[in-house]
């Protein structure tokens, strides 16, 4: 299902630590298709997800994205232990994995600060203002993702990070300039618990902070063609409600990292949609009108395009807890993973964006019933 000439093929991902399984999972999928991505746009464990798409070429990608993902191995209980012997404490196995990611790390993601202070009123350097120490993932971004690939202009990516002194949004774009493995750090280093990354002088922070959904950055660029867009959101915005602290706290994070997803689009439906409406007015003004000067600014306005959004999101489930977006054990891992082949599956299934549209449609917006 190669491209077409007049429609370009759009992949968002959202930041969500190893809730990004859910994304690797949808692209598999895309990739089995033979759908073509032209553009890659992501924040935080979504830009690592953009970085691993477009800095591999397409027989490599798939088993580079696996080879990733398999790579992050968190510490684990022995699966002998004690605990295991109980029914009702099943859960304790995994609630100790992710203590046990707390506190030793993620091989070849972060590790704990050797000879940090305990004192958060130190003045430390730069590179050191986090709990962590993500050195590692160069190395192993360096591994999986071959960056002259990524920087050959085969597929356009972009990361997405805040800027510390300014506290604004910043876009690294393959289409203006060189990413490297900084750039992909970079929109991933949340605070506290990752240190900012120095750029050429300036300091940047994972691109959550300021909005965890780049939709913004596909739609306020200009689309001169029809696209048909896969958005992959990571946290549920529509959970249920929650029974204890433990769930509200969980929930909160989920609100917080949604990020308005859904707000945003519809804004830009209006906005695409009324843009399309410009365009078809246009032909029913008078020729002689059409040619002064103040009525062509007017008709520039509007669009003979439609963006086809595909939203697919990573539903929530009762075993969730508020730190499931460090959960990388292998069974979690595996579970999100086939979850997101699943839903890419049945969006490919359903073939939604096929659908005649109105004539006035600027932008479309396709969810994925529930099953």
């Amino acid at each position: 299902m190669a491209n077409t000439a007049d429609q370009s093929t759009v992949l968002i991902l959202q930041g969500g630590g190893a809730l990004g399984a859910y994304q690797a999972g949808v692209y598999e999928q895309l990739h089995a298709k033979d759908i073509a991505v032209d553009w890659v746009i992501g924040t935080s464990i979504g830009a690592i997800n953009a970085a691993l798409i477009a800095g591999n070429p397409p027989e490599t990608r798939g088993a580079q994205l696996k080879a990733f993902w398999d790579s992050l191995a968190p510490w684990a209980p022995n699966a002998t232990g004690w605990w295991n012997a109980f029914t009702p404490l099943s859960n304790l196995t995994h609630s100790m994995t992710t203590l046990g990611t707390l506190v030793n790390g993620v091989d070849g993601f972060f590790k704990p600060r050797a000879g940090a202070s305990p004192d958060i009123n130190t003045v430390v350097p730069l590179n050191e203002m986090g709990f962590y120490d993500t050195s590692p993932l160069k190395a192993t971004l360096q591994k999986y993702v071959d960056f002259d690939y990524l920087n050959s202009g085969k597929m356009r990516i972009s990361v997405c990070a805040v800027d510390i002194d300014t506290g604004q949004s910043v876009v690294f774009d393959s289409k203006n300039g060189k990413i490297l493995p900084e750039h992909i750090m970079a929109s991933g280093a949340l605070p506290p618990g990752f240190p900012p990354i120095e750029i050429e002088g300036k300091a940047y922070w994972d691109g959550g902070i300021y909005s965890n959904s780049p939709l913004t950055v596909f739609l306020s660029d200009g689309i001169d063609k029809d696209a048909l867009c896969f958005m992959i959101d990571l946290w549920d915005p529509s959970e249920t409600r929650p029974k204890s602290i433990a769930e509200a706290l969980a929930r909160y994070k989920s609100i917080q990292y949604a990020s308005r997803s859904q707000e945003q689009l519809e804004i830009y439906q209006v906005i695409r949609d009324l843009q399309k409406a410009i365009r078809i007015l246009s032909e029913k003004i008078p020729a002689a009108e059409r040619k002064k000067k103040e009525v062509q600014a007017l008709v520039k306005l509007g669009t003979d395009h439609t963006v086809n959004v595909v939203n697919l999101i990573m539903k929530a489930t009762p075993q969730d807890q508020y730190f499931k977006d460090i959960d990388f054990s292998a069974e979690t891992i595996q579970l999100r993973w086939q979850a997101g082949v699943h839903d890419c599956q049945r969006a490919l299934r359903h073939k939604a964006w096929l659908q005649p549209l109105p004539p006035h449609a600027g932008l479309i917006i396709h969810e994925l019933p529930q099953d």
